[in-house]
């Protein structure tokens, strides 16, 4: 499917269901617990429609998992079955719509990404995979060493037996899309409440009254919980279990440089990337890593390693290490709707959060302002875990591999 399609399905998707812009009756008064990149896209698309919304961050906005995220966005290889592919592409689609919508202000980096392997049975699971993304219209295809020197003349990579380039991919400094939502939501009306942490909830004969937070108590309609690693302790406080695992990544980031990458580069034994501002960020794996910590030294041995591949970090001075802790859940999939146990308290435990971000923003304020149930987020409801199934083993999967890369 091209471009426009895509475009077109999403503007129809977004238009159905709008009896006119008005906040329903359930929902005149919503609260947001968590400053990250989805609370912050729900809180944007929610004022932007009318409704009256307040944000709160027990400390600064996009300090937890959005600001120590790679920040890659993608629907490459671990996107799948084709449910979860599908909501990662249109929110690839969304970041164009929303760039749009902000007049410019967005930025975004769409070089794409180019993935290589130099042993023969990685590289043979690499074609694989191109292919059967392919099949589903993805905008990847196999390159060669001239066609790879060309899109990235910095990049070192030898005895390449296979490469890859997604044209579609890009990404972003996570805290400026945060710090842009926040503030155009902020002109909208949006109150937002940092430092303040939700310490209670006030339900009263299964509907919720309001928040009791570290500040004061306020009433509320509606409570979205988009709070990360958080969700499963502000859950359980409505009787919800949320199931997620640990799963903390370490990367490097160093000083401003002169501008070398354009891309996303997937090498061998780790990824790289440049912000628009020059800090070079670097990884060993999307995998969780327990076993490392975030030292200095854990810092020089990934900017060592990317050196091998872009040879430019050699020498860069390496400003600080991060650990974010992935909002993951058990099954890797995301948990997003209202559940039945709680029918006022709206989940958002989002992995690939970087990526769906703005789509789910505009979701997410779909279902709760027009009290409606979108078919493409039924496979990803929390009530999936009760029924011991995810739901998502039905979905045409179109002869993926069956073994993937694990991503961010």
């Amino acid at each position: 499917m091209d471009r426009r399609s895509f475009v077109k399905l999403f503007g129809g998707l977004t238009l159905a269901g709008l009896p006119g812009v008005r906040v329903g009756a359930r929902a005149n008064r919503i609260g947001i617990v968590g400053g990250g990149i989805i609370g912050a896209s729900v809180a944007y698309h929610l004022v932007k429609r009318g409704a009256d919304v307040t944000l709160f961050e027990k400390e600064r906005p996009a300090a937890g998992a959005t600001g120590n995220s790679f920040a890659w966005i993608n629907a490459g290889f671990s996107k799948r079955p084709w449910a979860y592919y599908y909501l990662n592409r249109l929110g690839i689609e969304s970041y164009r719509r929303l760039q749009h919508d902000l007049g410019g202000e967005l930025e975004v980096q769409w070089g794409g990404s180019l993935q290589w392997h130099d042993n023969p049975a990685s590289a043979q699971r690499l074609r694989a995979q191109v292919r059967a993304h392919q099949k589903w219209g993805y905008p990847i295809n196999l390159v060669d060493q001239l066609e790879f020197d060309r899109l990235s003349p910095n990049l070192i990579a030898e005895n390449v037996v296979t490469a890859a380039y997604g044209s579609a991919e890009g990404t972003v400094n996570p805290v400026h899309v945060v710090d842009v939502l926040l503030s155009k939501a902020g002109a909208m009306g949006l109150k937002v409440e940092s430092p303040c942490e939700v310490t209670d909830l006030d339900i009263q004969w299964g509907r919720l009254r309001g928040v009791k937070t570290s500040k004061t108590d306020v009433e509320l309609d509606v409570l979205v919980v988009a709070a990360g690693v958080d969700t499963p302790r502000l859950a359980a406080m409505a009787g919800l279990d949320v199931p997620l695992k640990d799963s903390p990544g370490i990367l490097a980031h160093t000083t401003p440089q002169s501008r070398y990458l354009d891309q996303i580069a997937l090498a061998p034994k780790g990824h790289i990337k440049q912000d628009v501002d020059g800090r070079i960020v670097t990884g060993a794996t999307f995998s969780g890593t327990p076993e490392m910590k975030p030292t200095r030294e854990q810092g020089e041995s990934l900017l060592d390693n990317a050196s091998q591949y872009l040879q430019q970090v050699k020498g860069a001075e390496l400003e600080k290490v991060t650990i974010g802790w992935r909002v993951l859940p058990q099954d890797d999939y995301p948990i997003v709707g209202f559940d039945d146990g709680s029918p006022d308290i709206y989940l958002a435990a989002m992995h690939s959060g970087i990526t769906m971000a703005p789509l789910m923003g505009r979701l997410i304020s779909q279902e709760i302002l027009d009290d409606t149930r979108i078919e493409m987020l039924q496979p990803f409801r929390l009530s999936r875990f009760r029924e011991k199934h995810t739901g998502l083993g039905t979905m045409p999967d179109h002869g993926a591999p069956t073994e993937i890369d694990p991503e961010v």
